[in-house]
């Protein structure tokens, strides 16, 4: 049975250059770039000349850039690592962001959930996209005012589910955090930026990536992410050509008259994300039957599955926790076709 795979937002798989750079690096470059000699040096060389290349494309000084294993371990270490000067004034985040951003947040004295931006705040997460609605989120416009009371106020941008599907722009943030997995890269590469001059420690201590995170690089990882950013101005018009494609799978499923609501609509929203209430229907079993069926869906965050509790980004949008739990996203690949799109739709009447 041939089966179509409609759960990108979890993660995509890497394009076929991003597989042959991290095997060629794995044959080629896998002396350790901390070393003094010559294959430790080119192994060094090839790490700074792919972190030249991404920051051209994000427009920011290769200096600026921290690789990582994940966007989890990113969000840690900026979080926690602007804690010792900020935490013991308030953050203010999106009460839909993702688990990898709201535990490290614990550590902080006070946590106010947006849009209410205290006076005094210190740090404001925002996220660009939500991984599961597709919904697009902008910085609160009150935090110009709070920036002039407050002083020093950083501004986040959790920017894993836009980029490559929608143009991210870090001009209205002072750190930002970006995963490869969700674009086509490679797993175990992620990037934190941050602009010059932030209170921010590290927390892992180590030679590399100029002491802000200690750890072996992982070359090949990183020379895939670079390979995957080549790809991504091509990927997000893919994905831009998606939105109509999005719309005639919603107008088909919401026209049955069975209680079908599409949460985000009318809303700005990731061209490929479609996430949809089956109100009065299990989501899980709807998920597995559709999974024996041959579709590879989601009833929410991949980080999340199997957990009971419903989703928090549901049911910070106004829903209960019945309809929070009949919820399934779709989220398409830059290359999906209509003709299975259509498949999916005809999937989703009979088992419905």
């Amino acid at each position: 049975m041939s089966r179509l795979y409609f759960d990108a937002n979890a993660t995509t798989p890497p394009h076929p250059e991003v597989v042959e750079t991290v095997r060629r690096a794995m044959v080629e470059d896998w002396a350790n770039p901390t070393s003094t000699h010559r294959e430790g040096q080119r192994a060094r060389f090839r790490i700074e000349e792919a972190r030249r290349e991404i920051a051209a494309f994000l427009k920011v000084a290769p200096g600026e850039l921290v690789f990582c294993a994940s966007a989890t371990e990113a969000l840690h270490l900026l979080i926690r690592g602007l804690h010792p000067a900020l935490g013991s004034r308030p953050a203010a985040v999106f009460p839909g962001e993702h688990s990898a951003c709201l535990n490290p947040l614990r550590d902080w004295l006070h946590v106010s959930w947006l849009p209410e931006v205290p006076e005094d705040c210190a740090t404001v997460v925002q996220m660009a996209a939500s991984n599961e609605t597709g919904i697009l989120y902008g910085m609160p416009p009150a935090l110009d005012a709070v920036r002039i009371k407050a002083g020093e106020l950083v501004r986040i941008k959790d920017c894993c589910q836009a980029w490559g599907k929608v143009p991210v722009d870090l001009a209205d943030c002072d750190a930002a955090v970006f995963s490869g997995h969700k674009m086509g890269g490679p797993r175990g590469a992620a990037l934190l930026w941050l602009r010059p001059g932030l209170p921010w420690e590290p927390i892992m201590e180590g030679p590399q990536e100029r002491r802000r995170r200690g750890g072996t690089e992982d070359l090949p990882a990183i020379l895939g992410l670079a390979t995957a950013v080549r790809h991504l101005t091509e990927r997000q018009a893919m994905n831009a050509a998606l939105a109509s494609v999005r719309d005639a799978f919603e107008a088909e499923i919401t026209s049955w008259g069975r209680d079908i609501e599409i949460i985000g609509q009318g809303s700005p929203r990731l061209p490929n994300t479609s996430c949809v209430l089956f109100r009065g229907r299990n989501g899980e079993a709807l998920q597995v039957a559709l999974d024996l069926a041959g579709f590879a869906v989601s009833t929410g965050s991949a980080c999340h599955s199997g957990a009971v509790k419903p989703s928090h980004a549901i049911l910070t949008l106004g829903y209960s926790s019945d309809d929070a739990r009949s919820v399934l996203r779709f989220s398409m690949l830059p290359d999906a076709r209509p003709d299975e799109v259509e498949a999916l739709a005809a999937a989703i009447r009979r088992l419905t």
